[in-house]
């Protein structure tokens, strides 16, 4: 009797261990089981994060685009003042002179300028003109933007 008992303890303890391994072996895949669903979940939210900052990033661009492109669209009407900018090359300015007096509705008043002012174009427009973007497609102009009630030209170097 007593060794039955002592059989059925044995087979209550080895039955209790078991579960207990069990249970311990069932909390670890859980545990692993939650880690890789973590580590799914960072890594989507770090894709998702990464594209949302792209496609920020790609709507600030074509924001910045179309904001150069209303600028240079503006349209100048009257007297327009342009200020070259250094370095100034004669030759360069004569070149840019000559492509002014060929854009209709234009007219080259004065040509002028001195060492602390630098050189100044004033020009008149006859109706509205987009002079920013006709001054950026003339050859000898590098750069042109509007700075103030002005615009500021940049020849390119020869």
């Amino acid at each position: 009797q007593a060794a039955k008992e002592k059989a059925k303890q044995e087979a209550e303890q080895a039955a209790k261990e078991k579960a207990r391994k069990e249970a311990e072996q069932a909390a670890k895949e859980r545990a692993k089981q939650e880690a890789r669903e973590a580590k799914e979940r960072a890594e989507q939210e770090a894709r998702e994060t990464k594209e949302r900052a792209e496609q920020e990033a790609r709507e600030a661009k074509e924001r910045a685009k179309q904001e150069a492109r209303d600028a240079k669209t503006e349209f100048y009407e009257g007297i327009v003042e342009l200020t070259i900018m250094s370095p100034v090359d004669l030759a360069q300015v004569r070149k840019l002179e000559e492509y002014l007096c060929q854009v209709q509705d234009l007219r080259l008043l004065l040509t002028g300028g001195s060492v602390e002012e630098g050189t100044r174009i004033m020009v008149s427009a006859a109706k509205p003109l987009p002079l920013i973007n006709i001054l950026s497609e003339m050859p000898p102009v590098g750069l042109a933007a509007k700075k103030d009630k002005e615009i500021q030209v940049t020849l390119k170097v020869e």
